[in-house]
């Protein structure tokens, strides 16, 4: 039997614990143990019903279980909540998997579990083969794992806002307060990271870092009268708890401003927007979400999935799709499962930017309509927009 410590489990390590107070959805008579999982790649998803990113990672993850499902390969969803409300969430929208719950939590504790989704994969030698996301773990990765091969991910590592290693290798407490603007040794875009307390961004334009400044913005809603600093950043906003999100996104401006010297001026002028209205459709249409709490999203080229969102998000995100004001005049509050897919033949034209605008909007537009009962509806609104500038440079003082 695993030994428990308070040490978290790193890669090629035994797993600490494997133990279920109930397991949903298993052969009868089958134990979640080391002897019963010998010789198999297990992947280990933690997660939770009210988890909107844990709920928008079940499709991949039910992908790859039927691609395995003859293979010496076992899916293992563990969560902490009770039976009835897990088995009331499967009805609704089924996990092809083992289902462990874990009541007492003693999983949890015994993997570092801090957030979720947190996915670990065991190989076929028993040891931890990885750490990592749902969405790191592809066709490829688990046929990798089978073959014995090294992994590797391209996860976004989970110590933001822990100590890190220093260049000597000793342990340094992350800051309580921190903002900084640096130039990035990326070419390219590598991500961000969000939570109340901290802002992360990596290898991004300040064009891309504008729309984080103004919370809400969107490039649609932008326009420039200068020349805007060239190159990639990394920035980094980090507050004590107790701040609020707005606050982050206030410091960000600030951060940009003091940089690069700009200035911004909000003017509200009548505009061409889109207007999302309900319309009617012979397609699925909008989803009541089968999740009561959290929220989550992925939009890429070619599709906008999304759990537990209001309308006002999808218009949102369709502005940053068609770099055009899409207003919700839809008139509800209710919040959706939303999946959407269109045919981008053509690819993004800049797919490295951080708002990729679609080649093809009616494309999406129609895709909206079919799919969802939505319509995009072309009209005039008066809109805020944001003007950034560079702050004039001041007169010489002559001596």
């Amino acid at each position: 039997m695993a030994v428990t410590t308070n040490v978290a489990p790193k890669i090629g390590d035994p797993p600490p614990l494997l133990t279920a107070t109930t397991l949903l959805q298993a052969p009868s008579g089958a134990k979640l143990n080391a002897e019963t999982l010998k010789g198999k790649v297990v992947v280990l998803e933690f997660w939770a019903t009210w988890c909107g990113p844990c709920v928008l990672a079940i499709p991949h993850l039910n992908e790859l279980a039927d691609k395995f499902k003859d293979q010496p390969v076992q899916f293992v969803a563990i969560t902490a909540e009770d039976e009835a409300t897990v088995k009331t969430f499967l009805a609704k929208k089924p996990i092809r998997s083992w289902v462990a719950l874990d009541s007492d939590k003693a999983m949890n504790k015994a993997f570092d579990v801090e957030g979720i989704p947190h996915t670990v994969v065991i190989g076929k030698d028993g040891l931890i083969a990885a750490i990592t996301y749902p969405t790191t773990v592809t066709e490829q990765f688990i046929k990798d794992c089978l073959a014995g091969k090294p992994v590797a991910t391209n996860a976004v590592s989970r110590s933001i806002g822990h100590a890190v290693a220093s260049a000597d290798g000793k342990s340094e407490a992350a800051p309580v307060f921190e903002v900084s603007v640096r130039p990035s040794a990326s070419d390219k875009r590598m991500g961000s990271s969000r939570s109340m307390n901290s802002l992360r961004y990596r290898g991004f334009t300040v064009w891309d870092l504008l729309p984080e400044a103004f919370e809400g913005a969107s490039p649609a809603r932008l326009r420039t009268n200068a020349t805007l600093p060239t190159g990639r950043f990394d920035v980094a906003v980090v507050q004590p708890r107790g701040h609020s999100v707005a606050e982050a996104h206030e410091l960000l401006w600030q951060a940009l401003q003091s940089a690069f010297a700009l200035t911004v001026a909000k003017t509200t002028n009548e505009v061409d927007v889109l207007v999302l209205r309900p319309g009617q459709t012979n397609g699925p249409g909008l989803t009541p979400t089968a999740s009561v709490k959290g929220s989550g999203n992925n939009v890429r080229s070619g599709k906008i999935e999304a759990v537990n969102a209001p309308l006002d998000w999808l218009a949102w995100t369709l502005e940053n799709k068609l770099n055009i004001p899409v207003i919700d005049e839809t008139e509800t509050k209710a919040r959706y499962d939303i999946k959407l897919a269109w045919d981008e033949k053509t690819g993004d034209p800049d797919a490295n930017a951080f708002y990729p605008v679609v080649p093809d909007p009616e494309n999406l537009i129609k895709a909206v309509h079919e799919q969802l009962g939505l319509e995009l509806v072309p009209a005039k609104r008066p809109i805020v927009e944001f003007v950034v500038g560079k702050l004039a440079k001041p007169a010489t003082v002559q001596k």
